[in-house]
């Protein structure tokens, strides 16, 4: 995929060695962006010390290959270990036009005809070199007719939908960006699909001339039921996105701060319409992740009590727009009426000749975070 290496045989690790050992001891390698400080996760790709120190140790005397009849047998590797039952390729493969960034969206058609739970997601792009990310939505059936006008109003595959998807923004699905991970949605959640529903796929590209048309694939497992039905809620200052409150980031400033706060309980009308959940309803947090683009250094989510106090969910304290993702949180964080979620970012626009600002390019940037989350 994104190595420019291979590392799956002796003579391979061998020759990167000291490269190796140099970016697992700075915790570069394996990629996990979270601070264990803040919280712990499911699936954590992190080396404990010792391990990291047994790579180094080895890397320090020469590499030495041991002896080749103690090797154990190779391990297959795992993607996914979730069965899919709904396979919805893009409807055509699709080059974009439009340099730098092209935001074009694909409608499809949702098979089943009986109320379902999606269990499990996963996107895979089918051309990793221009898409920048893919953003699936649940179009209700009241919005279908809504959604078909835009798709039929561009002459080209798709439609234009820089900002959002078009129309009343829907529910999230599920999203891929630069190392994120798919699969497994927390046990006993779902996110709630209707028969006669469609799903919008947002996806933006990174124009590269000569680069193969993308197809881009969704995955979803489903079930008839699940015991706490989940939203997906992107969570950011509106006014960053809309400009009254310009988000920006000066040319020349190495440590450019921006936070914002909110009571979610309280904004479960705007934030999750048409749900069973009301004002003032306890929620749970699954999972946490955010996004910035190129110059973001630092980023949090923290619950903030009402009564005092806080709790962490996510902190990533060395940003990397390669290696993005959703973190499942091992403890899921219970968010009362009164207290507030936290989103804080950190940029570094040192070499900036103009001043940045929220935007949808890759040379923008933003301060987004996304938690998944349920009633109690």
């Amino acid at each position: 995929n994104i190595a420019p290496f291979s590392l799956q045989t002796y003579e391979e690790a061998k020759t990167f060695a000291p490269a190796l050992a140099a970016s697992v001891m700075a915790g570069a390698m394996p990629p996990w962006p979270p601070s264990n400080a803040c919280t712990t996760y499911e699936h954590d790709r992190s080396l404990p010390a010792e391990q990291r120190q047994l790579i180094a140790d080895w890397a320090g005397l020469g590499a030495p290959e041991g002896d080749p009849a103690d090797a154990p047998a190779p391990v297959a590797p795992t993607v996914d270990d979730v069965v899919y039952d709904v396979d919805l390729p893009l409807p055509v493969a699709y080059s974009p036009t439009i340099a730098p960034d092209e935001y074009r969206c694909f409608l499809m058609d949702w098979p089943e005809d009986q109320l379902k739970y999606i269990t499990g997601f996963r996107a895979t792009p089918g051309e990793t070199a221009i898409v920048h990310h893919v953003i699936a939505y649940a179009v209700p059936p009241a919005q279908v007719a809504e959604y078909d006008a835009l798709d039929a109003a561009d002459p080209d595959p798709g439609y234009l939908c820089y900002g959002g998807p078009g129309g009343k923004r829907p529910q999230w699905l599920g999203a891929w960006v630069p190392g994120s991970r798919s699969g497994a949605l927390p046990a006993g959640t779902g996110l709630r699909m209707e028969p006669g529903s469609k799903i919008a796929v947002q996806i933006h590209y990174h124009t590269l001339p000569g680069a193969a048309p993308d197809r881009t694939r969704l995955q979803m497992r489903t079930a008839d039921s699940v015991e706490r039905t989940a939203h997906v809620v992107p969570f950011t200052n509106p006014a960053w996105v809309s400009n009254q409150t310009p988000m920006e980031l000066p040319a020349g400033d190495a440590e450019v701060v921006h936070s914002f706060s909110a009571d979610l309980s309280k904004a479960i009308p705007l934030l999750i319409p048409d749900s069973e959940l009301s004002a003032g309803d306890p929620l749970v947090l699954h999972t946490a992740s955010l996004h910035m683009h190129t110059l973001g250094v630092t980023g949090s989510l923290k619950v903030e009590r009402g009564a005092g106090g806080s709790e962490c969910a996510l902190d990533i304290p060395r940003w990397d727009f390669d290696w993005q993702g959703s973190y499942q949180l091992t403890a899921p964080i219970t968010i009362q009426a009164g207290d507030k979620l936290t989103l804080e970012c950190k940029w570094d626009n040192t070499s900036g000749a103009a001043p940045v600002f929220w935007g949808e390019g890759t040379g923008d940037e933003m301060c987004l975070g996304i938690v998944y989350l349920t009633g109690t």
